[in-house]
This record gives C-alpha cells, sequence and structure tokens, in this order.
C-alpha cells in the first residue's frame, strides 16, 4: 500500500506534500498516546493518594490524620482522606459516625463531607454521626465551635460547646439543644431505623416480622443493653414482643388485633 501510494502521489506532483501529511498523522498518534498516558498517571496517582479507612458492626477504630488529628471511628463507618493535606484545607468524607479531635489551625480550615451535613472547623473537638440508611443525621459539639451546613439548604449553623444538632432528612428540618446526646438517640424513628442502629451499635442480627408505620422517640445511656431497649420498646408498644431464634438472632415481631 505504501509503495502503491508513493507512485500514486509521484505522478500526481504531490509527494512532498504527502510527506508532511505522514509527519502530521504520526505527530497527531505520537501526541494523543502522551496525553492518554499521562491522564492515566494522573488518576492513578490521584487515587492511590486517598487513604479510606472502614469498621464493621461493633467494631471501632482509632485513625491518626496527616495533621495529627484524631479520628474516633464508630461501627459501620468509613473515612477518606488524602495522605497529604492541600495547602489551604483539610478535608476528609464520612460515612457513618466519628469523633473528632482536631489540631488547631487558623489558615488551614477542617472540613468534613458527610452525605447530608458539611462541617467546617478550625480546631476543636466534636461528632459527625450521618448514617446512610437512617432518617437523621446530626453532630455534636464539646469544644471549641463548628459551622455546618445542611443538604439541600443555603443556610449555615453555627454550633457552640455543648449544643447538639439534628437534621432530618425527610423534611428538612434542624433542632438544635444545648445538652450532650445519649448514647442511643431516636426521634420519630421507625422500627427499620432502630434495627439498623441496635445492630450497629451490639453487632447483633436482628430480623423485623411483619410491617409498622409507628415512629419512635427513645434515647438510652452508655450503660444500656440490646434487651432493656428491646423490653421498652415492647412497653411502648404493645403491638411489639421479640424473643432470639436458635441462631442467636433477635426477631422483633409486630401483631396486628
Amino acid at each position: 500500500m505504501k509503495d502503491g501510494w508513493k507512485r500514486i502521489s509521484s505522478r500526481l506532483g504531490f509527494r512532498s506534500r504527502s510527506r508532511h501529511w505522514y509527519r502530521y498523522g504520526y505527530a497527531a498518534s505520537f501526541l494523543i498516546c502522551v496525553l492518554a498516558v499521562s491522564f492515566w498517571l494522573w488518576n492513578s496517582t490521584e487515587t492511590s493518594l486517598i487513604q479510606t479507612v472502614t469498621t464493621g458492626k461493633g467494631e471501632s477504630k482509632t485513625v491518626t490524620l496527616p495533621d495529627g488529628s484524631l479520628v474516633r471511628l464508630n461501627p459501620s463507618s468509613e473515612i477518606a482522606f488524602q495522605q497529604a493535606f492541600e495547602d489551604t484545607v483539610r478535608r476528609v468524607r464520612l460515612k457513618g459516625e466519628a469523633w473528632f479531635n482536631v489540631v488547631h489551625h487558623a489558615d488551614k480550615p477542617f472540613i468534613v463531607n458527610a452525605p447530608n451535613l458539611t462541617t467546617r472547623v478550625l480546631g476543636t473537638r466534636f461528632c459527625v454521626d450521618d448514617y446512610p440508611e437512617d432518617g437523621q443525621a446530626a453532630v455534636y459539639l464539646q469544644t471549641g465551635a463548628v459551622e455546618i451546613n445542611p443538604a439541600e439548604s443555603f443556610h449555615s449553623h453555627v454550633l457552640h460547646p455543648g449544643e447538639y444538632l439534628v437534621y432530618d432528612k425527610t423534611t428538612h428540618q434542624l433542632h438544635i439543644s444545648a445538652r450532650k446526646p445519649p448514647y442511643l438517640y431516636f426521634r420519630n424513628a421507625s422500627l427499620e431505623e432502630i434495627r439498623h442502629s441496635l445492630e450497629r451499635k451490639f453487632n447483633i442480627p436482628i430480623k423485623l416480622e411483619g410491617v409498622s408505620k409507628e415512629k419512635y422517640t427513645l434515647e438510652f445511656d452508655s450503660t444500656a443493653t440490646v434487651r432493656e431497649v428491646l423490653e421498652t420498646l415492647c412497653v411502648l408498644d404493645e403491638h411489639l414482643t421479640w424473643r432470639t431464634s436458635h441462631d442467636h438472632t433477635i426477631i422483633l415481631s409486630i401483631k396486628h388485633e
């Protein structure tokens, strides 16, 4: 084919021009290859710079961030962050619940991006609770100050020490109270949401039998056991009963009249 092209181009008198086209074609092909390889290397480098830490049900981990800040990752949670923070901001992504003890850095704010809440701080101790399967997300501030931007909202809210913010994912309403959050807290929660939370906290499989549209508001301190929580539910709602199966799965049943 190349020899045939040379003979045709010679008869038509544009041999030199064809050589230029060959050069342009080679140069363009080389440039495309270089760009493709560069993009692949850049993408691989960016991915390798992200560190992800996860926990299972009933499991907690302590994570040290690149700036020395400490994170206590609670059960069934995930945190992702760069192995070296940027020059202007320290940013992490969270799914689930974690306590943060952030090193103060006035020129480098610390930002926690959760699915429904974005929390911005300079240096403080606080907790973010935002599990995808829960109907609410929450932030509790122990020291310092934090600025919170809920999803679907252009307004930010500043928390002061001791304040506790709860965000309803369905109604997009906020509730702020000046008290420490309980160990287990349910506000207008469904049985499915309560089941998820108990499985995470106690690492015990729980199964629902029946369907209920009831909502429950409950709170328990750190000494509460799963049995105490279930017994309280059954006292509040006479249509509920629970039992443990032969494989140690808890069965929570909804009776209908």
